[in-house]
Parts: structure tokens; sequence; C-alpha cells
């Protein structure tokens, strides 16, 4: 782009500086947390937003109370850059913590407070200001947006993005639009949650039998033997574009029992792990059946159940996508980025698996997602936008 086309986009951009705001700021007062509200609210709210800037949009939904948005023009294209955002947020937690009101989408000191700020309704923002923008332009088509519904529930949901790709969606490249502009996030690290659960038998903690070890077998004592032993599960290796990050296991959640003098028949545990690209999913699965079955005995016996199953993925540091937002963060932002993977994993790889080269996390700046008080800064809000525009712009000149 020449220096007219810079200056015309950035003017755009300024434009529409009072709009992101007052619309960010209604899309925090709109309550979506997974599990608590449906995305009904606030999609419908993205799609009267869309219409209002005469932009097309649909609502395409596998649950017709927990819609997903698109907005564009070519659903299934492979042309034109996907800016992906999703609806719902994290819980609260502990509102009491909270400075700000969680709802309150109150500002002070240049910041936007408020559950999903940052996460990820900055970034619906964003994404419908840079499609409003090319339309002004008469470049709609060369990019698109999609809203997708239950990313926090795990990001292997069949509702949301995994519905919508099955249903045809398709891009030459796309961005997952949060998680800051310091770094251009070119994968995530997998992960898989299992529910280890133990067996045992009942019997009266007060008698004789059981004193005896005559009768009973303790669930929960199984329990904590399986968790004293996983750093004997070991993944090795690591991987040049993940650098500082490896295979981790974290015990996250523990149930077990059924009354105060019962010796407890019955313990769960759910164990978190994360993994690099070069390691196997189904083969850490194994190991920790292996270690299982090494704690049967004829009273305790073990039941594994996978929860989440999400493979680690990474694309080529060279792919057109990753240069043209690194020289845009350094044109723009005035810094070097970081190109890598990060730790926690998203829906990045249903993109990628599709074909389409992803950045897992770009976007505006801020802090406190999945915390208390969490928030937007303000000031970044037109330079992302900026980036995005030119972006859909530098991949399809």
């Amino acid at each position: 782009m020449d220096d007219t086309e810079v200056a015309k986009v950035r003017g755009l951009c300024s434009t529409h500086e009072k709009e992101l705001i007052e619309f960010c700021r209604n899309l925090v007062r709109t309550p979506s947390v997974n599990g608590q509200n449906s995305e009904k609210e606030i999609a419908l709210l993205l799609a009267d937003q869309a219409k209002k800037l005469d932009l097309p949009q649909k609502l395409i939904a596998l649950k017709k109370d927990r819609p997903n948005v698109f907005v564009g023009e070519d659903f299934g294209g492979k042309n034109g850059l996907l800016f992906v955002a999703h609806l719902d947020t994290v819980p609260t937690g502990d509102e009491s913590k909270w400075k700000h009101k969680p709802f309150g989408a109150e500002i002070e000191g240049g910041k936007l407070y408020g559950r999903g700020a940052i996460d990820c309704k900055a970034g619906i923002v964003l994404s419908l200001y840079t499609l409003k923008i090319l339309s002004d332009l008469g470049k709609l088509k060369i990019a698109k947006f999609v809203a997708v519904v239950d990313e926090e529930s795990g990001a292997d949901s069949k509702l949301g993005a995994r519905y919508l790709l099955d249903k045809g969606l398709n891009a030459q490249a796309a961005i997952y639009t949060y998680s800051g502009a310091d770094t251009i996030t070119i994968g995530h690290r997998g992960g898989v949650r299992l529910w280890i659960e133990a067996t045992g038998e009942a019997a009266h903690t007060g008698s004789k039998s059981w004193q005896n070890k005559e009768k009973g077998a303790n669930a929960i004592e199984a329990i904590a033997q399986f968790v004293s032993l996983l750093p004997e599960i070991k993944m090795e290796g690591s991987h040049p574009l993940f650098p500082g990050f490896g295979f981790v296991l974290t015990p996250t959640l523990i149930e077990g029992g059924s009354g105060e003098s019962i010796v407890p028949d019955r313990a769960k545990v759910l164990i978190d792990a994360r993994l690099l690209p070069n390691n196997d999913n189904a083969e850490y699965i194994g190991k920790v059946v292996e270690l299982t079955k090494k704690l049967e005995t004829e009273k305790i016996k073990f039941r594994v159940s996978v929860k989440n199953n999400v493979p680690a993925v990474v694309i080529s540091p060279v792919e057109k996508i990753v240069q043209v937002l690194k020289n845009l963060d350094e044109e723009i932002m005035g810094i070097t980025p970081e190109v890598g993977g990060c730790g926690p994993w998203n829906e990045g790889y249903m993109f990628i698996g599709k074909g389409i080269p992803t950045i897992c996390g770009f976007g505006a700046e801020g802090d406190g997602a999945h915390s208390s008080d969490e928030y937007l800064k303000l000031d970044t809000l037109p330079k992302i936008l900026e980036m995005y525009v030119r972006a859909a712009l530098d991949l399809n000149p």
C-alpha cells in the first residue's frame, strides 16, 4: 500500500473509534457466560449491529438458542481473510474480588473493565468494523467474520466452529482475534483431560472387618496413590516454536466418598495434560491406562474416561499471514513481535485441520482474562483495527 492508501485506512479507523468503544461496552453489558447464558442475546445484538452497518450477515445454528453469526459474502470460498471470535465467556468467579462490576463495562484510566472485554468481545467488535471499513473501500470480498458459540466449554464443541467448518466454512487464512499483539501465535499445545475413576469396596470405618482388612477397599487411597505416581508419566522432547513450553500434567479436580463413616468405594480425579506438536496424545493416554492397570487389585479397579482430546498444532512461521502481521506490528505498533506457539489450546486446531493457516491469537491489548477485573486497553483498538484491515488488503493486494 502507498502512503495515500495507508492514510485513508488510518483515517477510517479513527473515525470509528467511539463506535468501537460503545459497541464493546454493549457487548460486555450482555452476559454470555458459558453454562449460564445462551449466546442468543449477544448473537442477535451482533447481527443487528451488522445490519446497521449494511453488512451481510446470517445466523447459523445447530441449536437454535445458540446461534453462530457469519458476516460477509463468501462463506465457503477459499479466498479472503477470516476473522474469528467467540461469543461466550467464562464465569465471573468470586465477584467480591472485582473492583469493577463484571458486567458494568466501566471505563477507568483508559481501560474498559468487564468479563469478556479482552476474551473475546473486543475481537468481535474489531472484526465487525474491519469488514465495515473494507466494505466502504469496496473490498468486502477479501474478508469474512464468524462469531462462534461454546468455545469456553473446552474448545472442542460441536456447536460452534466445528459446526461451521463442517458446513463448508473456508478461507485463505484466519486470525483468532484475541491474546494481544506482541506475539503472533502460530499454534498451540494440545490437551487431554482424563477422568480417572477408582472403585473399591464400602465398609463401616468402625468395624473390626475393616480394621483387620477383611472387608473394604478405599478408593480415595487408590486415587491418591495414582496421583503420587503421575511424575512417572513422561513425554519427552521440546519444540523450537514453543520455547519454554513442554509436557505438563496437573490434577485439577477430585471427588470421592459418600459418608463420614463409610470406607469410600468410589473416587475420581481429573488430570489435565498439555502436549507439544511432537507428542502423541494416544501414546500419553496409553501410559495413563498402563499406570492404572499396575495399581489394580482384587478389589480396586480403575476406569479412564476421555473428557477432552485436542491435538497440538503449529503453522509455518513463513506463512504469508505471519509475515504480513509481523510487518504491520513493526510499522504500526513499533515492536518486533515474538512468533511461536502458546500454552493454552483453543479452536485454532480446527481451522488448521481444515487447511486454513490460522493465527491462534492476535488482537487488542488487555489483561485479566479468566480472572477478576478483566480489562481492555482502549487505545489499542484503532491500531489493531488498522492492522486487521491492512492485513486483509496485504493478503489480497
